[in-house]
């Protein structure tokens, strides 16, 4: 792709991969340049979601991006070998009950070299919590690609989502953008899984079709459309039995039926005998039913049932259980299964909210007029196009069409024209809009503060110029390349995308949005007044917050890629071994407490702030910081060892700039790189 070595437009990367996605030698070069968390933030991310944090919009948009093109790249079935002493787990369906996820991973570990994980679809829906799931799920198949798993689902589909609360849950958490980034990565999810070589995974189960063999499903297009004639060549019933289907709960039963779901079939255990032996299998797992004690043998014990939330919905009473393979294994030889009644960290009922139809109406109103700001060049462009006789007016239906044609979101616009367009927008008739007069009361809002995605991005710039030094002019100057006193939106563009791969996938219209933003004169230039002012709000509005004892209910997560190692980051490192060791352990407490560095420097080093501290107030802080949740490690001598590092200008006493400048360097350093690098 053109753009990819620029950043992640993602409408232009998924389209440009679908068209081109037989080029395999192109997609492995692009997906080496796929970013990835940080160990650190990868901790940072379990860790933050089991204490009610959520991710942040342009981390969400930048996790599911990437993961897109990951799986792209992926086969419809994919084959896992379990090593010697190594495991396989396999999870049934969570919907949206992150506990559940949560204590299989305290429980086992993370995705490691030894234990690869099987996700089997069915991630969301139903409980309250399935962008978090996916979310960090797709975190760890970034990080560690060949241990992380995720079969599709049959609720891994928009239109089921409408109707099962997890449309509802993205319009409340984030907005209905990302949950179109959800989807265009659920139709790129495999079908299935063989493990060993002898257990096929799946979620639903046997195609009725008893000619379809393994490398049939292998061989099923995926994407966009998938279920239409013209990508499947008439085999688009394959995927709905796939996803759908269940064994029959008659033991006795042969053959196939219909399912009562709507979609599927019931298959009896003559079938599942027939093709497994065609196939040289040994069993199935699937998930797609809850059953009683999490997990369920079937067919003369060759298909398995596993499923994996707990109590579900918060009545049902059931186990969860998720059921595992060793090295050499034809069969899964371990079940785990867990009581959310017996275990304090998930006990308690799931509930899942719901809003009101007029509510719901005026979200989607909201958002849609986010998409029309960013969008404004675009729908002028559309509307004088059609507009042939140039009377500025269009139809209602014109109207409609051109918001869902340059918009590509799938919204009821025409259901939303009350909320959108106002009697001074309609012709004398009411029967158009005039659409320039419209446009222009769609204006970017933003002088003196942002929306939240865009606080957020205002954040994330924040954050790198506090961790390399603090200088906003130096920063400034960094972006402004051509030296003319004033960034442009396309030096800003190419700036952010650069050096921020967390904020590369932002369009070109939300990055235009936020240089907008920092544009306080309407000039369509940035002068550094106007740059370092809206870093400073920023910093000062986090501050305040932190201040006040609010707490901060976003993961902050860093991310970085293989093109850009983390090794690259420049800072004053820690030449002896004692220093080696302060350095790690203070890293270490860092990242414990999770805190973005301003906000720990002004709540627990200079909290008079007088913009520097003694080396008596350091070390006392940070021994204040270690006995609430540290290392243990740090003694007073070795701290003060520690504060003579970090005093650069030998003046005894540490500023700000000093703390963040070599703090945040050690935790990226330290706890940022993988593990042969550190």
């Amino acid at each position: 792709l053109e753009s990819i070595g620029a950043g992640f437009g993602i409408g232009s990367i998924i389209r440009s991969l679908a068209d081109r996605r037989h080029a395999k030698e192109e997609r492995q070069a692009q997906t080496g340049t796929l970013p990835s968390l940080t160990i650190t933030s990868i901790d940072n991310l379990v860790n933050g979601l089991g204490n009610g944090e959520r991710v942040a919009q342009v981390d969400a948009l930048t996790i599911l991006g990437a993961a897109t093109v990951m799986f792209m790249d992926e086969p419809s079935v994919c084959d896992i070998t379990v090593p010697p002493n190594g495991k396989c787990i396999v999870v049934g369906d969570l919907h949206g009950q992150l506990d559940d996820l949560l204590h299989l991973f305290k429980t086992f570990g993370q995705p490691s070299e030894k234990l690869t994980w099987i996700f089997n679809g069915d991630l969301v829906d139903r409980g309250d919590h399935a962008c978090e799931i996916v979310l960090l799920i797709f975190a760890l198949k970034l990080k560690h690609p060949k241990f992380v798993f995720i079969n599709r689902g049959n609720h891994e589909e928009p239109h089921i989502n409408i109707y099962s609360g997890f449309e509802e849950e993205c319009m409340a958490k984030y907005d209905h953008r990302v949950f179109q980034m959800f989807h265009a990565a659920f139709v790129w999810l495999p079908y299935a899984c063989l493990v060993n070589g002898k257990t096929l995974v799946l979620h639903g189960g046997l195609p009725r079709d008893e000619t379809v063999s393994v490398n049939d499903i292998r061989n099923i297009a995926r994407g966009p459309d998938v279920c239409s004639e013209k990508h499947n060549m008439g085999n688009e019933e394959w995927i709905r039995d796939v996803l759908w289907s269940d064994p029959h709960h008659d033991p006795e039963f042969l053959g196939y039926e219909l399912s009562s779901r709507g979609a599927g079939v019931l298959w009896g255990k003559d079938a599942t005998h027939r093709f497994l032996d065609k196939e040289g299998l040994a069993a199935m797992v699937r998930s797609h039913q809850c059953v009683q004690n999490g997990v369920e043998a079937a067919h003369d014990g060759r298909v398995y049932t596993v499923f994996s939330a707990s109590n579900y919905c918060g009545t049902s009473g059931n186990l969860g259980a998720a059921v595992v393979f060793s090295h050499g294994d034809e069969k899964p030889t371990q079940v785990y299964q867990w009581d959310q009644s017996k275990l304090s960290s998930i006990a308690g009922q799931v509930i899942t909210s719901r809003q009101s139809r007029e509510q719901k109406r005026l979200a989607a109103v909201r958002q849609a007029a986010e998409y029309i700001v960013e969008n404004k060049t675009a729908l002028m462009e559309y509307y004088r196009k059609v507009d042939s006789a140039a009377t500025g007016v269009v139809s209602f239906f014109e109207w409609a069409k051109g918001l869902a044609t340059v918009l590509q979101v799938r919204l009821a616009w025409q259901k939303l024209v009350s909320g959108l367009v106002s009697a001074d927008d309609m012709d004398a008739s009411c029967d158009g809009v005039r659409y320039d007069r419209w446009l222009q009361r769609f204006t970017v809002e933003l002088k003196g503060g942002c929306k939240e995605w865009q606080e957020e991005v205002v954040g994330k710039i924040s954050a790198a110029v506090l961790q390399s030094g603090g200088d906003l002019v130096r920063a400034f100057k960094e972006i402004d390349t051509d030296a003319s006193g004033e960034i442009s939106n396309e030096e800003f563009k190419v700036a952010v995308r650069t050096r921020l791969p967390s904020l590369a996938v932002l369009s070109d219209a939300q990055l235009d949005a936020v240089v907008n933003a920092f544009d306080a004169d309407g000039s369509g230039q940035v002068d550094v007044h106007e740059f370092a002012d809206m870093l400073k709000r920023h910093i000062a509005r986090s501050i305040q917050k932190s201040t006040k004892g609010a707490d901060l209910d976003v993961v902050g997560l860093q991310w970085h890629t293989k093109a850009e190692p983390e090794q690259a980051i420049e800072c004053e490192t820690p030449k002896t071994g004692l220093e080696r060791v302060l350095a790690d352990a203070v890293a270490q407490l860092f990242f414990t407490h999770r805190r973005e560095l301003f906000h720990i420097w002004h709540t627990y080093f200079d909290v008079e702030k007088k913009g520097s501290i003694s080396a008596d107030e350091f070390v006392r802080s940070v021994q204040a910081l270690d006995t609430e949740g540290g290392t243990g490690m740090l003694s007073d001598g070795s701290l003060r060892r520690l504060v003579e590092v970090l005093d650069t200008n030998g003046d005894g006493r540490i500023d700000f700039m000093e703390f963040s400048r070599n703090i945040g360097s050690l935790v990226e350093r330290v706890h940022g790189n993988p593990p042969n690098q550190r």
